[in-house]
């Protein structure tokens, strides 16, 4: 799986943040070059190129590269680097609200000293005595660059050899049974003793904490973790219940409907034995009508104990809940399991559909019996 080597520091090949005044945070020289903040400080008073003072009079992060990267639901992060996971929309100049592109000399882009970005017919509509800048090396020519061969690994991505080479990549980064390590030292650690920094994305150590993120809205890991883990599993516990919530009552409305019409069919068809012409006659459907009336009932005496059994573990589990209100003395995913189990044990759908659909059967064979009445 390829990364954005854009959108990667070029010294310590580590991605860039997506926020402004962090070690990962891009900066650009004048003349084009970017790398992340912390690279900058170190190795910029070693650069050198064709134009003077290139460091000295650079102070700007490149915000066009942190607008690239505020895409969070297109670009996904990963501790190699950022990958295409949805469409990425392309910035449009802010002068003439144009698309860049590396195909039209005019809509190229061109970095100001500020940190932003315009495209080329802008620039030199704003200034014309900027002759030599289509020289001017780039980074987000670069990403241009980049973005069709990673859109294509995008839709390669459904593939099956490819998800199966993703999931592998994946199965490399830390997880979160795994112990963590830091996104800025990259020491290990375990998560009761960590901290995540909401404005960076980033897992830290205490150390980075209060070295590198102090002014920033730090929350314990676990905290993070936590919250996580709630908003899945209350989502989880959502689907299921309100599954069951609406499927029960409205198999329950047909079946009381149908359990109506069956009594009023079986009630007008007992009438016939009013009419029958001679004793045979009349016990034959004596016995017909008994045997409909004893098929309805065992029916109903083979779904109501299934019923009965379901009524009984969900309150079982409602005392569950209130005998340990803050699920200390038993697992939480122990807990889930159960109840999961106990609507499983009952198919509550296909016991109502089968009793449903064996007194419709009754009525079909009340009508045979006499079709005129």
């Amino acid at each position: 799986m390829r990364v954005f080597e854009s959108l990667n520091c070029i010294v310590c090949k580590q991605p860039y943040a997506r926020v402004v005044n962090q070690p990962r945070s891009p900066r650009q020289f004048r003349c084009g070059l970017a790398m992340c903040n912390e690279c900058f400080v170190e190795e910029g008073r070693k650069h050198q190129c064709g134009l003077s003072d290139c460091f000295n009079n650079n102070r700007n992060f490149a915000y066009f590269l942190i607008d690239i990267l505020s895409q969070e639901n297109a670009l996904m992060f990963t501790p190699m680097g950022y990958w295409l996971v949805k469409p990425f929309k392309i910035p449009k100049c802010p002068i003439c609200h144009g698309e860049y592109s590396n195909e039209i000399e005019a809509k190229k882009s061109f970095a100001l000293r500020c940190g932003h970005i315009i495209c080329m017919q802008c620039c030199l509509k704003t200034n014309p005595s900027y002759t030599a800048v289509k020289k001017k090396k780039e980074p987000f020519h670069d990403f241009l660059n980049e973005l069709p061969e990673m859109t294509r690994q995008m839709k390669q991505m459904d593939n099956p050899k490819m998800k199966a080479s993703l999931n592998a990549v994946m199965n490399t980064l830390p997880s979160s049974e795994d112990d963590p390590s830091c996104s800025e030292c990259h020491k290990k650690g375990i998560v009761d003793e960590m901290f995540y920094c909401s404005e960076c994305g980033f897992e830290i150590c205490a150390v980075c904490a209060c070295k590198k993120h102090r002014l920033h809205e730090v929350i314990p890991l676990l905290e993070k973790q936590a919250n996580q883990m709630l908003m899945k599993r209350q989502q989880e516990s959502r689907n299921v219940i309100k599954t069951y919530k609406k499927l029960v009552p409205e198999l329950h409305k047909n079946l009381l409907e149908g359990i109506d019409v069956f009594e009023m069919k079986l009630l007008l068809k007992e009438e016939t034995l009013k009419g029958a012409p001679n004793l045979a006659d009349l016990q034959e459907k004596h016995e017909a009508f008994t045997k409909i009336t004893s098929k309805f009932e065992s029916s109903a005496k083979n779904y109501l104990p299934h019923l009965r059994r379901f009524d009984a573990e969900v309150k079982q589990l409602i005392r569950t809940l209130n005998e340990n209100p803050d699920v200390e003395e038993i697992r939480i995913q122990d807990y889930v399991d159960h109840m999961n189990n106990s609507f499983d044990a009952f198919p509550v759908d296909s016991h109502l559909r089968r009793f449903d659909a064996e007194f419709k059967q009754l009525i079909r064979t009340l009508n045979e019996l006499n079709p005129d009445a």
